[in-house]
């Protein structure tokens, strides 16, 4: 992707002349420095393994306690191998903030299961709803708070991972509010939802724009110029040709199914009969099937998926900047494609122990499609007040989605 398909490159060519930028002298054209470069990741998938090896060796012999420490090894190996403009980034987070943070959800959800038990035994027990019992009300209850409580997590670990990252010795930091972004989030997916997806586009700008603007390096913070309209267009087309993808996939499946039974002599009456007193055998290799078939149509549309997710991508990053720094990729839809089913294979054939590859395979891949447009003015960018947090992504721990 071409720097000059930015917006913020389009809105320089279209300053006149005589207008400034905030950080040059009055009266002096803004020509902003455009100079290209990329991050550059240099870890090797050989060292990345022997950390998450000894740290699975550490979580057998502590039954799983260590985790927290491990994860932080992990972290601060993947940041200090990651450069942009030279300098490298640092990981300050430790193991024992990760630790509070998990206890702190734990006794979060300790006090849910708590209120759950005195509503189900004051308002439901021995009553009309009798029959509803207490582990159907909490079920229940993680089911309405978990959802939004997973995007809380979402965001406040991106936060706390932020505030202990440091750049040429200032501090990164994430402003706003992540209970704000859980009900917005939760909002959005129920309208989303509601709409049978018609939204995603609505959903995908407004979940990007708090994660964007609020994300601060010391004091620089970032701006995004992105919205709906630009991508709805392409969005319809994804979504109408998604639809046209599975009915023409199950057309497909059906005609096979019957091309199938004729082949082994059974009819189709034959067929019709094993639904109406279904054993469990019936029923077991029906869900085997269906669930095969899906996994092989998801996987031969995926190229399409990709290819919209390809340009969400793009969009998104081509909109954004921090100050007069300017990002684009040129990421295409195979590469998408083939990044998605060789990380999806690698995990499901080494049963998750190629997840140290699939980390190495996303920090290859991101050095290598994203460009960065400049340089940021470092002589008016200060170290931030705010410390950030003082414990890590519970929340997210709690759910099993904090990864790295």
């Amino acid at each position: 992707m071409s720097d000059a398909s930015s917006p913020w490159v389009q809105a320089a060519g279209q300053a006149p002349t005589g207008t400034a930028s905030p950080t040059s002298a009055p009266g002096t054209p803004w020509s902003p420095d455009l100079t290209p470069s990329r991050p550059v990741y240099d870890g090797r998938l050989g060292e990345i393994y022997a950390i998450y090896l000894r740290h699975l060796a550490m979580m057998l012999l502590t039954l799983g306690w260590s985790r927290f420490w491990g994860r932080t090894r992990i972290r601060r190996y993947v940041w200090n191998h990651l450069s942009v403009l030279g300098d490298r980034f640092e990981y300050r987070g430790r193991g024992i903030e990760l630790m509070i943070g998990f206890l702190l959800a734990l006794l979060l959800v300790a006090a849910w299961s708590g209120l759950m038990y005195l509503v189900w035994l004051y308002v439901f027990h021995e009553k009309p709803f009798a029959s509803f019992g207490l582990f159907d009300l909490f079920s229940l209850s993680v089911v309405l708070i978990g959802f939004p409580l997973a995007y809380v997590g979402h965001y406040a670990g991106l936060r706390y991972k932020l505030s202990r990252t440091r750049w040429r010795g200032i501090r990164c930091g994430m402003a706003g509010s992540a209970w704000g972004y859980g009900a917005s989030a939760t909002f959005l997916q129920f309208a989303n939802a509601m709409t049978a997806y018609l939204l995603t586009p609505v959903v995908s700008v407004n979940l990007a724009r708090p994660r964007i603007v609020n994300a601060r390096v010391g004091t620089q913070g970032f701006d995004f110029a992105g919205r709906a309209g630009d991508i709805y267009g392409r969005y319809l087309g994804y979504y109408f040709l998604n639809i046209l993808a599975w009915v023409a996939a199950a057309v497909a499946t059906f005609m096979a199914v019957g091309g199938t039974l004729e082949t082994l002599g059974v009819s189709s009456d034959d067929f019709l009969k094993l639904f109406a007193h279904p054993s469990l055998h019936t029923v077991v290799v029906l869900l085997l099937v269906a669930f095969g078939a899906y996994i092989l149509f998801g996987l031969l549309i995926l190229p399409l998926r990709c290819w919209w997710q390809a340009y969400l991508l793009r969009y998104l990053v081509t909109h954004s900047r921090a100050g007069n720094v300017l990002f684009a990729t040129a990421i295409s839809t195979w590469q998408m494609w083939g990044f998605l089913v060789l990380n999806y294979l690698i995990v499901l054939l080494t049963l998750g122990i190629g997840w140290p590859w699939v980390m190495h395979r996303t920090m290859k891949l991101i050095s290598g499609q994203l460009w960065i447009y400049g340089a940021p003015q470092g002589s008016e960018i200060r170290q931030p007040a705010d410390h950030g947090p003082g414990y890590g992504e519970g929340l997210l721990d709690m759910f099993d989605v904090s990864g790295v």
